[in-house]
Parts: C-alpha cells; sequence; structure tokens
C-alpha cells in the first residue's frame, strides 16, 4: 500500500524566508526518507509565492502534487459572515481566526476523496474544521495528526489581538479534539496541552528536526569583528524585539561587534548604526552559520520553540535571548544559552562572550551538550516512527 500524506499548510514550506517554513520543510524531508508522499494544500494570495515552486522542489522533489485555495477567498466569506452577524444582532465570543469557507470544504473534499491518503497532517488549528464530521468526506481510516507549532490562543492573547484567553483557548481545545495524534515542538505546550485533553489524546514532544553540526567556529577574540547574527522575518514579535534590541541594547555593545539581521524583519528596521549589516535575504543558511560567532533572540513575546535558537544550538554557536528564547526547551536554565531580559545584562551577556574566550568556549560546549543530549534528531526519530504507525 502506498504511504501517502496531505499536508495542510498555509505557506510555501519550500521558501527559506521563515522558521516555521524550515521546520515543515525538515520534517517532509524525513517523512520521504520514509517512504511517504507527500502532497500540499496551501493558500495562494496569502504571504507564499508559488510562481516558482516547480524550480524549488525540483531541488529535493519533496512535494508530488500541490493544491491552492485562494486567500482572497477567506477574507471575503469572513466579511460577509461578520456583516450577517451585525445585521441580525448577534453576539459572538471572540474565538481563534477560521479560515474554513465552504468552497473551501467543497475543494478540500475533492481531494481527500480522489487521493487515497494514509495521514492528513495539519499545522494550524485555523483549517480544523475542515475535518469535522459534518464538513469531511473522505475516506475512513486516514489519521489525522496535529502538529502544533504554537499555542494560537496564547499567541491570540499576547500580542493583543483579543482582550481575553478564555473562549479562545476553548475554541483551540474543541478544534484539535477532532484529530487522532498530536505533536507539539513545544515542551511546554506539550505538558499543558495534555492536561486540557484530560487524557483523551497521547500528546507526543517532537522538536525541530536538526541533527548536530560538525563545525568549528572561532572564539571572538581572535576575530577583528565578532559576528553577532540574528535571522527573522517580519512576524510582530520579531519587528518588537529587534527594535527593542537596537534602541535598549545596541548602543551598550562592544564596539567590536559586527551585528548581522539576516531575513524581512529589516523591512522594518529604519535604521543606520555603526557595524550594522541588514541582509533582506541569504540562500545559504549553513555557510552563513558557520562563520557566525554569537546568535540572539531579543525576543519579548511568542510561543512555541524558537527554530533559529535552535539552529543554532545545532551549529555549537553560543546563543544569547531573552526567556522567551527558552521557550519549549525542556530545560530552561542548563540548556547553555545566556537570558536576560533586561537591556543591560543582555548586552552584558554578548560583551562578555566577545572579551572572555574561556567563557565563550565554555558557553559553546555546555550548548553543543545539551543539544546532543535533548535535541539532536538522533533522540526523537522513534517518536515520529510512532506518530505514523500503522494500527
Amino acid at each position: 500500500m502506498m504511504k501517502k500524506i496531505l499536508f495542510v499548510y498555509p505557506h510555501n514550506f519550500l521558501e527559506h524566508t521563515m522558521g516555521t517554513n524550515t521546520r515543515i520543510r525538515a520534517l517532509a524531508r524525513e517523512l520521504c526518507r520514509m517512504g511517504y508522499t507527500i502532497d500540499l494544500y496551501a493558500l495562494s494570495n496569502f504571504v507564499s509565492r508559488y510562481d516558482g515552486f516547480a524550480a524549488l522542489n525540483k531541488e529535493e522533489s519533496l512535494v508530488d502534487k500541490l493544491y491552492l485555495y485562494d486567500y482572497a477567498e477567506v477574507r471575503r466569506y469572513s466579511k460577509r459572515k461578520r456583516r450577517l452577524n451585525r445585521l441580525l444582532g448577534r453576539h459572538r465570543q471572540e474565538m481563534l481566526d477560521n479560515w474554513v469557507t465552504p468552497g473551501m470544504v467543497e475543494q478540500f473534499n475533492e481531494i481527500v476523496s480522489a487521493g487515497d491518503y494514509t495521514h492528513i497532517v495539519m499545522f494550524y488549528a485555523y483549517t480544523a474544521d475542515l475535518l469535522l464530521p459534518e464538513n469531511y468526506r473522505g475516506h475512513e481510516g486516514v489519521c489525522k495528526i496535529y502538529f502544533m507549532e504554537d499555542l494560537l490562543s496564547v499567541g491570540a492573547y499576547v500580542s493583543g489581538q483579543s482582550s481575553a484567553i478564555g473562549s479562545l483557548l476553548d475554541d483551540e481545545m474543541k478544534r484539535i479534539s477532532v484529530f487522532d495524534r498530536i505533536a507539539c515542538i513545544s515542551y511546554d505546550e506539550k505538558i499543558w496541552i495534555e492536561k486540557l485533553m484530560k487524557g483523551r489524546h497521547h500528546v507526543d514532544f517532537l522538536p525541530h528536526i536538526v541533527e548536530r553540526k560538525v563545525v568549528e567556529t572561532s572564539e571572538p577574540d581572535t576575530l577583528k569583528h565578532p559576528r553577532v547574527v540574528f535571522v527573522g522575518y517580519d512576524n510582530p514579535y520579531n519587528i518588537e524585539g529587534m527594535k527593542w534590541f537596537l534602541q535598549e541594547v545596541y548602543p551598550s555593545l562592544s564596539p567590536e561587534v559586527e551585528l548581522t539581521v539576516v531575513g524581512k524583519v529589516n523591512r522594518h528596521l529604519h535604521v543606520e548604526y555603526p557595524n550594522l549589516h541588514q541582509i533582506d535575504y541569504v540562500p545559504d543558511l549553513d555557510e552563513m552559520y558557520r562563520h557566525t560567532d554569537i546568535i540572539i533572540c531579543p525576543l519579548l513575546n511568542g510561543t512555541g520553540m524558537k527554530i533559529k535558537v535552535v539552529e543554532a544550538m545545532s551549529y555549537g554557536i553560543p546563543v544569547v535571548c531573552t526567556s522567551r528564547g527558552v521557550d519549549g526547551l525542556p530545560d530552561k536554565t542548563r540548556n547553555g544559552c545566556l537570558v536576560a531580559d533586561e537591556a543591560a545584562a543582555f548586552a552584558g551577556h554578548i560583551n562578555r562572550l566577545v572579551c572572555d574566550t574561556a567563557f565563550y568556549k565554555q558557553c559553546q560546549q555546555q550548548v553543543k551538550d545539551y543539544f546532543s543530549t535533548t535535541l539532536d534528531w538522533s533522540r526523537h526519530k522513534d517518536t515520529l516512527l510512532h506518530l505514523f504507525r500503522e494500527e
């Protein structure tokens, strides 16, 4: 029997534009190695572009078939529903965004009815209503797996999109309950969701799929300009964090530091500082990491595990971050990251790494050790096999 998966993910995960794409691409790569064929159901006119999809896919052939639904129709449908509710005087509790429209249900059912899938894998609960019994008309026996990249209700609350969390969290739990199996990228969220599900679902912890990189990085004191790097696309958390860093932390950094900011976040950072380099896109992140001495993650808000932190750790690069940078890691204090939520302390960590060779080597070794014992993909392969087991 052919092992065939439908990914329901809103973006073109072949684009090297955001950490979540990196996560999904790594997952797809591993599943293909396991003998699965993957189709992708995504959104056009949303964030990603698809005009170069075929060329990107040719490199590894991770996606067999691509299906697109127009996000413009999601916006139109949501607008019509809000207008109707106002006309009817309906009071509606705050809920998570729901991207499912009648047209999406129809298209999705055409795909799953003809696709002969063994698994449907979804990454955001915004589309979970596709799997409700009253909507889903696919084959019976298809295993439905939810990979929780973020706790959406908490994200909406901390970002100010919602003034309350109760109804949002209730809504999210209801949507998650339609899945047969659940895996969380964040260990924190794994523990919390497991409790909220009251034993109805087993919840697995599956961190970002990445293996330890064998690479030697140079100690900062051997460099004329120590290389400090931030990588991030233009989501609100990255924008807020980097504005804070440039305004509050940067002025206290050693003048030898060369700061490089990589990604679309640069479009929102209208500054000119000495030793600041802004690069919208780097085609080879591996090469960049191999020439990086310190990674920063100055996020003030956010949920889930930070891919940029795990990627840096896989290279043995010391990480300086806020408390949000170690979100999702099983151990918050002995993971090798230097954590500070105050600007002066954040700058102090960077300056000490730059000036103190012994301290730098110590942090570098701690990062390597923690990654090898806790996050290296060799430690989690069995979890993925268990998620996709046949019953």
